[in-house]
């Protein structure tokens, strides 16, 4: 009976003593049923994610895995919110101490720069981390045009010959699709890309139109921003152009939601062109895909946030997602998700007719980029869009 009570004392003393480990920091080993935590081991770390919206199929997708693998810092669990935001946007917001992430993600490191800039300016200090956890692409994609096969068909039945010219005189026609060789029904020609103000891609299309005036591909300078001819060809095809849209992602869907009758040719991100393709073909008919001559990349950075709001749990954590986002399994859902991947052994070219890039050649989707042209100084960035918004948006 007493070497019974003394084996009972000591199992029920081990017992408590394991349990209160589990509560505080979370079950060692395998657990088939965890205790719940209590205090703030038990707490999650929150990994705020200001992204931009053209990720959003392959963001939610990827927080859903990386959550299946209870992810822990610090003995605590890790929770990834997101939050879609225009790209500039994003910028803007956090320079105005709107919006707090732990990190953002939009689809350039042109933000990055010009959020450092900004933050710079104001505040005297950089809110980039360096070295191992300095800001890191995830994904690229380059600009395209979006046509409806129908519309490409009239205007460029053998491919674009000049490419910002021909869209110039297209708007130019005062008689719309008519003048073309089109249907009257069609009504004008309608061009549509999204606001310079808040989203990646419209400050882009600012760029390569810029550039398309110019006829090259790098040193664009704050005098031909300002050149009257220049101002006077810009503002001839903006008129063309709806109230534009906020971000990108959203932008895509209200074009295959509205169909023809809402816009004829868009600027937008090849993996958005690649996800929508089947939708907008159900629902309207096909889209071709254009390559400007000399088009942008947007490299998707991941940028863990230097700010007062950021703890150094939130870093770790938020690292621990940007080292999942990198790994081979989901570089290669990104490639599903019309992406190119980073990862250099995840490659476009395959022999699999699933892949986004065999699958839509026909569509116009294609592996090879013949130019890019080089991302203006921030400086001129600014005055683009400044202009943009006092000159041609007035």
């Amino acid at each position: 009976m007493r070497l019974a009570q003394i084996i009972a004392s000591v199992y029920l003393a081990f017992a408590l003593v394991l349990t209160g480990v589990t509560v505080l920091i979370g079950p060692i080993g395998n657990a088939s049923f965890p205790l719940p935590r209590l205090g703030p081991a038990g707490e999650p770390v929150i990994v705020s994610i200001a992204y931009g919206t053209e990720k959003r199929e392959w963001f939610e997708e990827a927080k859903r895995r990386f959550e299946a693998t209870s992810p822990r810092v610090g003995g605590r669990p890790i929770e990834v919110q997101l939050q879609g935001v225009g790209s500039r946007e994003i910028v803007f917001e956090i320079v105005q101490e709107q919006r707090q992430p732990t990190v953002v993600s939009p689809a350039s490191s042109i933000q990055i720069e010009l959020l450092h800039h900004e933050w710079q300016k104001r505040k005297g200090t950089s809110i980039l981390l360096s070295g191992d956890d300095a800001p890191r692409p995830l994904v690229l994609t380059p600009l395209v045009m979006v046509v409806w096969e129908e519309r490409a068909n009239i205007l460029w039945p053998n491919g674009p010959r000049n490419f910002w010219d021909d869209l110039h005189s297209a708007l130019r026609n005062a008689r719309g699709w008519e003048g073309l060789g089109g249907d009257v029904r069609w009504g004008p020609v309608k061009f549509g890309h999204t606001s310079p103000e808040t989203s990646n891609s419209g400050m882009q299309t600012l760029v390569l139109m810029a550039y398309g005036y110019y006829d090259k591909s790098r040193d664009l300078t704050i005098q031909e921003v300002n050149d009257a001819r220049f101002l006077e060809w810009l503002q001839q095809i903006e008129q063309a152009v709806a109230a534009p849209a906020p971000s990108t992602g959203v932008f895509m869907e209200n074009f295959v939601r509205q169909g023809p009758g809402g816009y004829d040719f868009v600027m937008i991100y090849e993996n958005l062109a690649i996800q929508n393709a089947d939708a907008a073909s159900r629902l309207w008919g096909p889209i071709r895909v254009y390559y400007p001559p000399a088009t942008i990349i947007s490299d998707h950075p991941y940028a863990i946030l230097n700010a007062p709001w950021v703890s150094s749990e939130q870093r770790a954590a938020a690292a621990r997602f940007r080292d999942f986002l990198l790994s081979r399994e989901i570089q290669e859902l990104a490639l599903q998700s019309g992406f190119r991947p980073v990862d250099p052994e995840v490659s476009i070219q395959t022999n699999d007719p699933n892949n986004p890039f065999n699958r839509y050649a026909a569509s116009g989707i294609t592996p090879d980029i013949t130019q890019q042209v080089v991302v203006p100084p921030a400086e001129v960035l600014n005055e683009l869009i400044d202009v943009w918004t006092a000159e041609i948006q007035r």
